[in-house]
Formats: C-alpha cells, sequence, structure tokens
C-alpha cells in the first residue's frame, strides 16, 4: 500500500458543513473531537498524485475520550473534479455516495491509541491530476455503521493509502 495523504487536525476544512467536529487539545496533541451523539464533518482536500491506482482506503488513527469496549462508526464521502468537467464548483456539490467503515472496535482504556480502515469503494472515478475532497467523519447516528462508544472520538491523524 502507498501512501497519498494524509491529514491531521490543522490541516482538515470545514466546507459547507453544518455540524463539524471541535479542534482540541489533548495530551498535547491537536485532534479532531468527534461527538458520540451527532454527526460530525469535516474535508480533507487535495490533488490526485501520480502513481494514484487500485482500491482506496482512509486509515483513520485516533483514541476515544473514556474508557469504552464499544464500537465507533466512521463514513466517507469522495468527490473528484477533473480538469474540464461540466461541475459548477461555485454552485454546489457532487460527492459520490458515502462509503461506511465496518464498525471499529475501540480500546477498553480511554487514551490507548487504535486506527481503523475506511474502503473507498464509492470513488467519484477520481484519477491522476483530479482535484479531489472527502468529507469525512463519526457516524455516531449509526446510518450505516454501528456506533455504541459513548463518549468523544479523538482523531489525529488521517491517512489516504492506495492498492499500489
Amino acid at each position: 500500500m502507498a501512501s497519498r495523504g494524509s491529514w491531521n487536525a490543522e490541516s482538515v476544512t470545514f466546507e459547507n458543513q453544518s455540524s463539524i467536529p471541535e479542534i482540541a487539545v489533548v495530551g498535547g496533541r491537536n485532534v479532531l473531537a468527534f461527538d458520540a451523539t451527532a454527526d460530525e464533518l469535516c474535508v480533507l482536500k487535495g490533488v490526485a498524485p501520480v502513481g494514484l491506482t487500485g482500491t482506496l482506503s482512509l486509515i483513520v488513527h485516533g483514541f476515544m475520550a473514556s474508557a469504552v469496549a464499544d464500537t465507533v462508526g466512521l463514513r466517507a464521502a469522495v468527490e473528484a473534479l477533473t480538469p474540464g468537467d461540466a461541475t459548477d464548483e461555485d454552485a454546489g456539490e457532487s460527492y459520490d455516495s458515502e462509503n461506511y467503515a465496518t464498525s471499529a472496535a475501540v480500546p477498553a482504556t480511554a487514551g490507548y491509541p487504535f486506527s481503523t480502515t475506511i474502503t473507498l469503494t464509492n470513488k467519484d472515478s477520481i484519477a491522476v491530476g483530479d482535484k479531489y475532497r472527502i468529507r469525512f467523519g463519526r457516524d455516531a447516528d449509526g446510518t450505516g455503521s454501528t456506533d455504541s462508544a459513548t463518549g468523544d472520538l479523538y482523531v489525529d491523524a488521517i491517512e489516504l493509502q492506495d492498492g499500489a
């Protein structure tokens, strides 16, 4: 697997999102604090690099605010814009269908690190040179995956990988 992009709390944006995670400092780390009771979203932006190929995955690294032994649900949607597309960027969005992670088991001890993967099966035909946005967040209401963990999910790193 090749790394094709990475983000942290300082490098995400919150474009057009009505419910966003808090940027917090926890244990000296800047994190995105995703609430346990409300879906919150952020946006990861980039340009698809040369060599992008195969299955795309988001690897999400984080830890929990409280001790639990349950699961968190995560989701991501991809929007790819190819130069010359007939998409009016100042008038709307064109995200592909949501991708949901298999409910990720979190450690039973608060603060212990874990990671989980969201396979981006629906990826809006992203190709080398496309501008892209990935709308990422916690599926706290369980729309597409089970989220039974109480307490905030702290995300401190997100990586985009492909099959190369």
